[in-house]
């Protein structure tokens, strides 16, 4: 048996989510850098970052998944309060999440996938 081709919306999604990963973590290290917090809190903070993600990333197709996706990236959104360059950093996945929650529907009918 071959597995159901995934939606364009669920692609265009996990990809938005892989790119979180390497922001959350390049913005992690600039934190760091500047000690914004103390080392035990950002590493757990960024452990459940991370946790949140990689289980978007694997639930995805579910529709409850997107509404969660949404809450996430308005969360990320917070980070301008921490360091106005972390904040400018998560508008690309952000960007790129919007994009999938709009474009990938309209692919997704077009070429007759459900989502």
């Amino acid at each position: 048996m071959s597995k159901p081709k995934p939606s364009a919306t669920a692609s265009l999604m996990r990809i938005a989510l892989g790119i979180d990963l390497a922001i959350i973590f390049f913005g992690a290290l600039a934190l760091r850098g500047i000690d914004a917090f103390p080392a035990v809190w950002l590493w757990s903070g960024v452990a459940l970052t991370v946790v949140v993600v990689l289980v978007l990333i694997r639930l995805v197709a579910a529709p409850v998944a997107a509404w969660v996706g949404h809450l996430f990236h308005a969360a990320l959104l917070g980070l301008f309060v921490v360091d106005t360059a972390v904040g400018l950093s998560v508008l690309v996945p952000i960007g790129f999440w919007l994009f999938a929650s709009i474009r990938g529907p309209q692919l997704d009918r077009l070429s007759g996938t459900n989502s």
